[in-house]
């Protein structure tokens, strides 16, 4: 009995003497140190992610504003454009054929080309074999 009290008291002594080298000198400090720098990080990764996200989807957004723009331009000169009567008078003719009073219309067909053929004619296909039972039948009666 008296072994197995002095062992419990030798490993009572060492985890004591292992408690107070952890707690003294600068090795308490150092591990709060790490673990508020690990807190800080973990806290802050989702804010940063949501800034660096917001950031390209400004990004994103601010290239098709300029697209956009691009467009709208476009389309306010298009508008000018059809604006003017000499424009209008062009398309009418051009598109829809329209002509003022008292003129001829005329229409340019352009003539028949023969074209050469590039494939030989298709063949029609074989047509299909009789089944075995038609032609024993022909083949036996005539």
């Amino acid at each position: 009995m008296r072994h197995v009290g002095a062992r419990i008291g030798a490993a009572v002594s060492a985890v004591r003497r292992g408690v107070g080298a952890a707690v003294g000198g600068n090795r308490p400090f150092v591990a709060i140190l790490i673990g508020l720098l690990v807190l800080g990080v973990l806290m802050l990764a989702g804010p940063a992610s949501n800034f660096l996200e917001g950031r390209s989807r400004v990004e994103v957004l601010q290239a098709k504003l300029a697209a956009l723009s691009e467009e709208n331009a476009q389309l306010e000169e298009r508008t000018r454009e059809l604006r003017d009567l000499d424009q209008i008078e062009l398309l009418a003719r051009e598109q829809l054929g329209m002509i003022e009073p008292g003129e001829v219309p005329y229409a340019i067909v352009p003539p028949a080309i023969e074209r050469p053929r590039i494939t030989p004619p298709r063949e029609p296909p074989p047509p299909p074999a009789r089944p075995w039972y038609d032609r024993l039948w022909h083949a036996l009666f005539g």
